[in-house]
């Protein structure tokens, strides 16, 4: 950004900068561009040692957009040199990363610095930059007489990559002459570059007990080495338990990069070797509990692939954990028959928590174990597990079960409980799964549905008979309408609301006629569905009905009409009643702050330049509606309508500052920067300050 400053102005971010308040600090900082470079350049790197984390990232962005690069580069660099303040040091390698290639030539020569702090600090930028140019360098690091500065550059070369580099880290894994922490910063590297190592190759590392975990990890990555395997299963068995779980993780990865006959002969080979060793599945089956979540997600997959019935429950189990849900659950799918078995056995031992998981699991399977066991959990005593297990039921479209499932949403439907409307909503979301019409339904399905359903409504509460109209609405067909048409008649009016939803779900083009008396219903929340449904009409003479529901005497439904419109508005090829549309919604503007939100939705989606309307809500009082007539201004106005945006980068409202000023910027409003700038200075949020300072760049670029 270009700034001019006297004397007073430069005194100002001296002083400020030195601040006990990190806000006038940060914005010190913010302003120190401002300064001659060479004025600017020590105090910014000085705020790279910055007790606020603000001032240090404001300090680092300054520095990367210096106007004089290879001086900002030179500075940060002579920063890596402070002994005393970490926080310096570490915000200057971010800033040198940050800058990019451009840093490169520079840190290349700090690499020949004495201080072996300093070339250690210069690598771990090279590697955040990543640029491959690099790589020669590194790579005559590994010769460093600093076992840190080694370890460093094998882990850089990892980052980076490049033709001969694993060769070289290889060399550097297996000569036993190294110090270890750099053998392993080798292997390390190796692993990040998916590098194919052989078994042959990596001998000495795996005969060393304290390198073999992070060797036989590396295995994993040589798919096509017939000396592998024979090792990865040894270490699988073998007594150290981090070997076992590094040979399980390189099993794993080997395996999911075989096809067909290969991957089926690893996996017996796996089996086989796990069979003859029970320490395998026992550990693993132990370590699911405190190990750490890498390392559980590599057991809970490694004991699906040997398909052990013992592990299938605490799988089931470590699933309880979120993070572990997905994988476990999947892992279980895959075991198929085996879990599905092992669970049904273990059924009455498990806790209702894993119940539920292992009805979620039965609703993946095909046996008829998980399915008799889904049924009975659907008539059992517990709400949750009647939930769980309605909704497998519908993922696995049991038709079975469809009868059943009718008979526990009635019940469902009537019972007072606090869970119940949960109980409802998986009920009737599992008939429609069930009943839906579609390629994967019998046609004979959908048909016994619609009949059960119907059979139910003569003399049924009215929580039945919405339930009912809530999913005849989902799964009725076009020769349904009448029959969903009736219950609009119900003295009910969620009733008669579901009944709207069912038909503009059904068929809003047929069903015009019904849903426009629905217009004059007694209660808002129809009129308000009828609205919405017929926004979808292609009769143009719907426009006439919902511009006389504009005016209703709710405020709700108001709303409801001039969003119906502006929907409708687009299909209409009917001149007047486009001119008619834009009046109303105009006057809508001027209504509660609920209809002219609707309105300029409406006009949001009408475009240009119908959304010159909106510059009257600039005056409102709202916040809300102010900020989204800004965005409706800056997406469909001429730059000139944007003028009176410009006072408004001094609103009372945080969210209208940032919306105005991220508009002008967007738009290139110049005459807006002086009262940008003016509010700059006394910018109390956080958000906005960062939303100016990106606006200024733009402008003034």
């Amino acid at each position: 950004m270009s700034m001019e400053f006297d004397d007073r102005d430069r005194e100002s971010v001296v002083r400020d900068v030195q601040s006990v308040d990190e806000d006038v600090r940060r914005l010190a900082v913010e302003r120190a561009d401002g300064l001659p470079i060479d004025q600017a350049l020590p105090l910014l790197v000085d705020r790279l040692g910055d007790s606020s984390w603000r001032v240090r990232k404001a300090a680092v962005e300054r520095l990367v957009s210096s106007v004089d690069p290879n001086r900002a580069t030179s500075a940060l660099i002579g920063a890596l040199a402070d002994g005393e303040n970490s926080g310096r040091r570490n915000a200057a390698i971010e800033a040198l990363i940050h800058c990019g290639p451009r840093a490169l030539p520079s840190l290349l020569t700090e690499l020949n610095s004495e201080d072996r702090d300093v070339r250690k600090l210069v690598v771990d930028a090279l590697a955040g930059i990543g640029d491959a140019r690099a790589n020669d360098a590194l790579t005559g690091l590994l010769r460093d007489p600093d076992p840190n500065v080694r370890g460093a550059a094998a882990d850089a070369l990892g980052a980076i990559g490049g033709p001969g580099i694993p060769e070289s880290l290889l060399a550097l894994a297996v000569d036993a002459s190294e110090d270890q922490l750099v053998r392993f910063s080798a292997l390390h590297a190796l692993a990040t570059l998916e590098a194919p190592v052989s078994a042959r190759d990596l001998g000495p590392v795996v005969d060393d007990p304290i390198l073999r975990p992070a060797g036989l990890e590396l295995l994993g990555h040589s798919a096509d080495d017939d000396e592998a395997v024979p090792v990865l299963l040894k270490g699988m068995v073998s007594n150290s338990r981090t070997s076992r779980e590094a040979a399980m993780k390189a099993l794993l990865r080997m395996y999911s990069r075989k096809d067909g006959i290969e991957a089926g002969r690893l996996s017996d080979q796996i089996r086989e070797a796990a069979a003859a060793a029970p320490v395998v599945v026992d550990s693993a089956v132990e370590r699911l509990r405190d190990a750490e979540l890498p390392v559980q997600l590599v057991i809970v997959q490694f004991l699906g692939l040997i398909r052990s019935a013992a592990a299938v429950v605490p799988i089931l189990q470590a699933g309880r954990d979120e993070a572990l849900a997905q994988v476990s659950l999947e892992t279980l799918e895959q075991m198929s028959d085996v879990a599905e078995e092992a669970v049904d056995l273990a059924w009455s031992e498990l806790d209702a928590d894993c119940r539920r998981e292992a009805c979620a699991l039965f609703g993946r399977t095909s046996g008829q174990r998980g399915a008799a066991r889904l049924m009975a959990a659907l008539e059992g005593s517990d709400p949750e597990l009647r939930i769980a297990a309605a909704r497998s039921i519908g993922r696995k479209k049991m038709a079975e079960a469809l009868p059943l499932l009718i008979r526990c949403l009635e019940t469902a439907a009537i019972d007072e409980n606090f869970d119940s409307e949960d109980e409802v909503i998986a009920l009737t979301e599992a008939v429609i799964a069930v009943a839906e019409p579609g390629a994967a339904t019998d046609p004979r399905v959908t048909e016994q549905a619609v009949e059960l359903l119907c059979s139910r409504l003569d003399g049924a509460p009215e929580a039945v008979r919405l339930a009912v109209a809530r999913v005849l609405g989902c799964i009725g067909r076009r020769e349904d309408v009448q029959l969903v048409t009736l219950l609009m008649k119900d003295p009910s009016a969620p009733v008669r609301r579901a009944a709207v939803d069912a038909l503009a779900r059904l068929d809003p083009g047929a069903a015009a006629e019904p849903l426009r008396l629905a217009l004059a219903d007694d209660s808002a929340s129809v009129r308000i569905a009828a609205a919405s449904a017929l926004s979808a009409s292609n009769d143009d003479a719907v426009i006439d009905d919902l511009m006389r529901l504009a005016d209703d005497d709710d405020v709700r439904v108001r709303a409801a009409a001039v969003r119906a419109l502006g929907l409708r508005f687009g299909k209409s090829t009917h001149e007047e009643r486009r001119k008619a549309t834009v009046a109303v919604l105009e006057n809508a503007l001027a209504d509660d702050v609920l209809v002219a939100l609707g309105a300029l939705e409406a006009f949001n989606s009408m475009g240009s330049p119908a959304s010159r309307s909106v510059l009257a809500l600039l005056e409102r009082s709202e916040p809300e509606l102010v900020k989204e007539a800004v965005i409706c201004i800056n997406r469909h106005g001429e730059v000139a309508d944007l003028e009176p945006v410009v006072p408004l980068v001094s609103h009372p409202d945080w969210s209208v500052r940032a919306e105005a000023i991220q508009a002008l910027a967007d738009r290139g409003v110049v005459r807006a920067v002086p009262p940008i700038l003016r509010r700059l200075e006394t910018e109390p949020d956080e958000f906005v300050r960062d939303v100016i300072l990106r606006a200024l760049k733009r402008l003034e670029g």
